[in-house]
């Protein structure tokens, strides 16, 4: 079982406890910038220069972490992460005012580096030290993990800003990371990942020969360019969630007065959605559905940008966290089990480096709107996932799925329909 799976274990608590430190930053972040300029734009400005960090590092992470121990790499993604957020506490304790703002940009594209390290480094870890027969059923946890942990750091967040500040806040991020990096660098770890002796030459070589590799992975799959599309839809199902993000922080100072609670209480309901669609995946996860989902997440941005009321706030925030995760379980799953055996680790890069620029892309676009008003901004985001359901159509309309994932497989017809469940963390 996988409780008695030693370093299953251990590392979902370390994802629980570095997704209350994610649960936390986001919203502290938004807080902050918006406490010192008064705009959105600010936190826009720092997810889009954090698709560009990852757009820099994803296409060399992987060959540099397969070279190097995954359990050190990991640690010290930890112990960097945690050291750049004490930095930003410092810079916004000891600069008043905007003269902190570049500093804390400048800090947080810094974080974007870690992090895609570090998810480098778990799927690395859990491929040579997850028993093979709890590996599925450890991935299907990893996204309860976050989940649970991103929850109840925003319940912490809620009591922080009530009688505290963002910087308080950012400080328990801190600790998170640290635990985190601690739990890691203690854990036993028996398997042999086959790393070669470490030198500045063999590095060298790791990075030059991706190129090559990329290559050949695109002519494998030139045949079928809806796998391209799809790639490029999973940028869309993240660009909508940091645009609620980015946005939430307005809308509670618009409509509610401010209070921190009420910013908690939004994105919980977001999770909660996520959470309550995670039941039901076996009937809402499929290929015919996709542009489905990502119009219902277009819809919920719309109500955002219409009413002003309470209670359609938390309907829209909960159709959004539903629709997300049923649009964003399918497109990964697929991805995975289309993806040649050899080619799974530079499917999810290709995922994240289209994360990474639908990030730096269309960001600065919501965060323009966003400047001139909250509806704006929340209209920009609804016409963004309007044109991503277009997308979506012709993917469920076109898509052929692979009967296996074997590199010679061929296409089938017929409608995809996932058949275990992933981490969307």
């Amino acid at each position: 079982m996988l409780r008695n799976d030693r370093v299953a274990r251990t590392m979902l608590g370390v994802i629980t406890l570095s997704s209350v430190g994610v649960g936390i930053h986001t919203l502290a972040m938004g807080q902050l910038l918006y406490g010192r300029t008064g705009s959105p734009a600010a936190f826009a400005f720092v997810l889009t220069l954090q698709g560009v960090a990852a757009l820099c590092v994803l296409p060399v992470c992987g060959p540099l972490v397969d070279a190097l121990d995954s359990k050190r790499v990991y640690a010290l993604c930890g112990l960097g992460r945690a050291g750049t957020v004490a930095l930003i506490v410092g810079v916004a304790a000891l600069m008043p005012g905007n003269d902190a703002v570049p500093w804390i940009v400048a800090a947080s594209a810094l974080l974007a580096v870690f992090d895609n390290v570090e998810r480098s480094a778990l799927f690395k870890l859990t491929a040579h030290h997850v028993a093979q027969d709890h590996a599925t059923r450890f991935n299907s946890m990893i996204g309860v993990a976050f989940q649970a942990g991103a929850l109840s750091g925003m319940a912490l967040l809620g009591l922080i800003l009530t009688w505290g500040t963002a910087e308080q806040a950012l400080a328990i991020d801190v600790l998170m990371s640290l635990c985190c990096a601690l739990m890691v660098s203690r854990m036993r770890l028996t398997a042999d990942e086959g790393n070669p002796p470490v030198s500045a030459r063999r590095l060298a070589r790791a990075v030059a020969g991706t190129v090559g590799e990329w290559r050949r992975m695109l002519v494998r799959h030139r045949d079928d360019r809806t796998v391209f599309l799809m790639i490029v839809l999973c940028g869309g199902d993240f660009l909508f969630a940091q645009g609620l993000s980015t946005l939430v922080i307005p809308l509670t100072a618009e409509f509610h007065g401010g209070r921190g609670w009420y910013v908690a209480a939004l994105e919980a309901t977001f999770a909660a959605g996520m959470i309550s669609a995670s039941f039901l995946t076996r009937y809402l996860v499929s290929q015919r559905l996709l542009p489905v989902w990502l119009l219902g997440q277009a819809a919920a941005a719309a109500m955002l940008a219409l009413s002003g009321t309470g209670a359609v706030h938390f309907a829209a925030f909960f159709l959004a966290g539903f629709a997300n995760l049923n649009s964003l379980t399918w497109l990964l799953t697929s991805l995975q089990q289309y993806a040649a055996e050899g080619d799974k680790a530079k499917m999810a890069s290709l995922r994240l480096l289209a994360i990474g620029l639908g990030t730096a892309a269309l960001m600065p676009v919501v965060g323009h709107f966003a400047a001139g008003s909250l509806g704006a901004g929340f209209w920009s985001v609804a016409a963004t996932m309007t044109l991503f359901a277009l997308g979506g159509l012709v993917v469920a309309r076109h898509h052929r799925p692979r009967t296996t994932t074997a590199t010679e497989a061929g296409p089938v017809r017929g409608e995809a329909r996932p058949s275990a469940a992933v981490a969307v963390g």
